[in-house]
């Protein structure tokens, strides 16, 4: 680090720096597609590593609960820590096996169901539509409803064409769904890895920052890595509850309003609201469109029901769990969820937020202190050029006398007034007298 500075601190060391940089730049993007495909094949091949280490997060959350609360009593931390583990590992896979015994099949004869009476939901759409064009012939208004049907078989029928014939696109599709189902499977693997050996990995960790960071540094990077996995862990692990629970209010509402698809349209809801702001707003668009192809009363009840339980989740249970600890603007979370949901997918809506979090206390805590002791560095340094300098501007300087050659003439003109001054003349004695001198 020393030494980029000092070779910053250089104008042809950061003027060669500025060049290599460009160079880089303009090579990366005159190869961009070279670089993307680099950069595909790099994700693909780290992505089960990724998918690990996103599920033995989420596991890990479990892990902390048992560990810290359920079995704090247990006095070997080692056998803690262990029982913890395998009892988490063990809900997870009861979790995952409901799920598929009694939630999947459910979803599976919905959706079949809806598959085999999409013939008859058209026809019931065809004929609602000239229902309503006759309703609004009475009043003098033409819709021609018939077009907009026609159109939308012909767009179906072309849809439905194209991909029976397109036997290409329908193993492409096979082959990402392979794909993407073993590095779930490998990523599965490799979490009870990370999970086992976490306190190993992060030992080794720590051995590492206490040699490259000073005490202060170590202190600070300390703090800002438990914040940070306090945002992660609390925002993710309330979040996958609240969805949990909306879907079950869902399903309740749903069983007593008699309404079909409960399972499919429940487990719609409950995943959806995981997902920020727009993830409610879509799951209410797809239960209802299922819903209205049935009745269009249970869509529109369907509706109401959502936005009551949309307005209790965000004005009283949100609060509750999250409390301040986000402290996002509105506007700062909407970009980062698109920007989020742009790069990583619905991962990328997930974590955008509790990572907009992590960055805005970088941002207070280290950027904006930065800045301003810069600041009050600068306005030291001109306040002791200031007093260096006098108000009226700098003095004369005298300049400085030829030097002349020394002579007999230039030594007296230098010899003060008082010691060239006349010598007074010698006083004259009377000469003694004879009798005297007898």
């Amino acid at each position: 680090m020393g030494r980029i500075k000092k070779a910053l601190s250089n104008r042809w060391g950061a003027y060669t720096i500025a060049a290599i940089a460009g160079v880089v730049a303009y090579m990366i993007l005159n190869n961009l597609p070279a670089v993307s495909a680099w950069l595909s094949n790099a994700m693909s091949v780290i992505s089960p590593i990724i998918i690990g280490v996103i599920i033995a997060y989420l596991i890990d959350l479990l892990v902390v609960f048992f560990d810290t609360k359920a079995f704090k009593k247990i006095q070997q931390q080692r056998f803690r820590y262990a029982l913890s583990v395998v009892v988490s590992i063990t809900v997870v896979l009861l979790a995952l096996g409901l799920f598929f015994w009694l939630v999947l099949p459910e979803m599976i004869s919905s959706i079949t169901h809806f598959m085999n009476n999409t013939q008859n939901y058209a026809s019931d759409i065809e004929d609602k539509l000239k229902d309503l064009d006759k309703f609004a012939e009475n009043y003098g208004i033409h819709l021609n409803t018939k077009n907009w049907t026609e159109n939308l078989k012909e767009q179906a029928e072309v849809m439905i064409s194209d991909v029976s014939h397109n036997l290409n696109m329908a193993m492409d599709i096979l082959r990402g769904a392979w794909n993407v189902a073993l590095n779930i499977f490998i990523g599965v693997i490799l979490s009870v890895y990370f999970i086992a050996g976490k306190n190993r990995l992060f030992r080794g960790i720590d051995k590492l920052r206490r040699a490259t960071l000073t005490d202060d540094q170590y202190k600070r990077h300390t703090d800002f890595l438990k914040r940070s996995n306090a945002i992660f862990s609390k925002y993710i692990s309330f979040t996958i509850l609240e969805g949990i629970g909306v879907g079950i209010a869902n399903a309740i509402f749903m069983l007593i309003a008699g309404l079909p698809n409960v399972v499919l349209i429940s487990v719609i809801v409950g995943f959806t609201n995981i997902l920020p702001t727009f993830g409610p707003i879509v799951g209410c668009v797809m239960g209802s469109f299922v819903l209205v192809l049935e009745d269009p009363m249970y869509a529109v009840a369907f509706i109401i029901f959502t936005c009551i339980l949309q307005t209790l989740d965000g004005y009283v249970v949100k609060p509750h769990l999250f409390g301040d600890s986000l402290g996002i603007p509105a506007v700062i979370s909407l970009i980062s969820i698109i920007i989020g949901g742009k790069l990583f997918g619905p991962i990328g809506i997930l974590i955008s937020i509790p990572f907009t979090a992590v960055m805005a206390i970088l941002y207070h805590e280290s950027l904006i202190p930065w800045l301003e002791g810069r600041k009050k560095a600068r306005m030291a340094e001109e306040a002791k050029l200031k007093k260096a300098v006098p108000a009226d501007g700098p003095s004369e300087i005298p300049e400085e006398k030829a030097e002349v050659p020394v002579t007999e003439d230039s030594v007296k003109e230098d010899i003060p007034a008082v010691s060239r001054a006349p010598k007074a003349p010698p006083k004259k004695t009377k000469p003694s007298s004879g009798k005297n001198r007898k």
